[in-house]
């Protein structure tokens, strides 16, 4: 009975997508995110489109509160499965998302020009690259059964984008191997989500209440560990003794505010009792607010090499790592052969003594120099592997893309 009711749904759903590609479909953008969110580059693309009226821009959403905010901000928003946002999603010429064509409608997508965005730079396999851990049936199922599973359960992972961006030659070959895309699919240029501050001001920081006599403002954004899905136990708050961290940050004039990432953002509500603890899981993202912060503690996760574009710190909080590569997702060869942009820390009595001296820091000037001196030789290699072509602004790329027909044309709709 299980196995009748998803070859009723595949059949279904592949029906109204291949109908999707006979609409017409007008010069306008529909634009989503992850977990229905609005955040990282499709939201700053879509603010910056709003702001210089490159395209008319309309974010689809199927949280109604999201929606309600960016309608009552003046901007085009709908739930997804409203009559208008249904009309625009089978309409629009262009789809941009940070993940998948979900993002905004999966079923509703042919015939659209596919813009992926992605939310990462490429360290962990992603994709059709994954070799290991619970997402390798998705990519790669072994027979007749897992095959059909996968395209009926998982059909937007199949759906390939017609443009990516790629701030490096080096993330191009990465992503055009994961996503199975040729070069000729690629704008080589930054990211909107870095590119936007660049150019706006950032009002996030005000969202902020610092503790009193806070010195240093630490962010914790660690990866998400896909092996942990069905267990409930804190892995966090099994690596990390919370109530002794708050007592150590208090002493010591600093701030740490904890960003996971959103499948894991039931985790984090616990951890907002401590003083001079703030979880900032539930903002949008924390791009507004990374020229601010003093350190960033994180793990497997990309964001350190968004974050080498600004003065912070960097240090790796790894207590799991043998675990996370065995069971979570391997990292692609090459990480191994990459600077370092920080230290390793492996237990939480490294975290704890690494702390001190980062505090201690704002007084030893001449050690502080001698490790920076290090640090920015690392940095230096680091952003010629990611950043190779940051001085092309993502916005001005993207802008340029949808107002030339000739160039969109040329990008075949799957």
């Amino acid at each position: 009975m299980k196995g009748i009711l998803l070859f009723i749904r595949f059949a279904i759903t592949q029906l109204i997508y291949t109908l999707s590609g006979l609409t017409p479909r007008g010069h306008k953008a529909v634009m989503g995110c992850y977990k229905d969110k609005f955040a990282d580059n499709s939201k700053y693309l879509f603010l910056h489109w709003q702001q210089q009226q490159t395209i008319r821009a309309i974010w689809i959403s199927a949280d109604k509160h999201i929606v309600k905010r960016l309608q009552d901000e003046g901007y085009e928003a709908y739930l997804r499965w409203s009559l208008l946002g249904v009309w625009h999603s089978a309409t629009a010429k262009y789809y941009v998302y940070n993940t998948y064509i979900g993002d905004v409608n999966q079923y509703l997508a042919k015939g659209a020009v596919k813009i992926n965005l992605w939310h990462g730079s490429p360290l962990k396999q992603i994709e059709f690259d994954i070799s290991n851990g619970p997402l390798f049936q998705v990519y790669h199922p072994q027979n007749i059964s897992q095959k059909f599973i996968a395209k009926a359960l998982y059909h937007q992972q199949y759906v390939r984008p017609n443009l990516m961006i790629a701030p490096s030659d080096t993330v191009k070959k990465l992503f055009a191997s994961s996503f199975r895309i040729n070069d000729e699919q690629f704008l080589t240029c930054g990211n909107p989500r870095t590119d936007y501050y660049q150019r706006y001001k950032s009002e996030d920081w005000l969202q902020l209440q610092l503790p009193l006599n806070t010195q240093q403002v630490i962010l914790y954004a660690p990866s998400w560990r896909d092996s942990h899905l069905d267990n409930a136990a804190n892995i966090y708050t099994q690596a990390i003794d919370f109530e002794c961290l708050s007592a150590q940050l208090q002493q010591s004039n600093q701030c740490l505010l904890i960003r996971l990432h959103p499948n894991e953002a039931h985790l984090a509500t616990e951890l907002s009792q401590y003083p001079n603890i703030i979880n900032v899981t539930f903002w949008d993202d924390i791009y507004g607010i990374l020229e601010k912060i003093d350190l960033l503690i994180t793990d497997y996760s990309s964001i350190y090499i968004d974050a080498l574009q600004y003065p912070c710190d960097i240090a790796f909080f790894l207590f799991d790592k043998a675990h996370y590569q065995a069971e979570c997702r391997s990292e692609y060869p090459y990480v191994a052969e990459l600077p370092k942009a920080g230290i390793d820390l492996f237990i939480f009595s490294d975290l704890q003594d690494y702390l001190i001296e980062f505090a201690d820091q704002r007084y030893d000037l001449t050690d502080s120099k001698v490790q920076n001196t290090v640090q920015d030789s690392a940095r230096s290699r680091l952003i010629n592997t990611f950043w190779q072509y940051q001085s092309r602004s993502g916005l001005d790329c993207l802008d340029a893309f949808v107002q030339n027909e000739q160039i969109a044309a040329t990008k075949k709709p799957a």
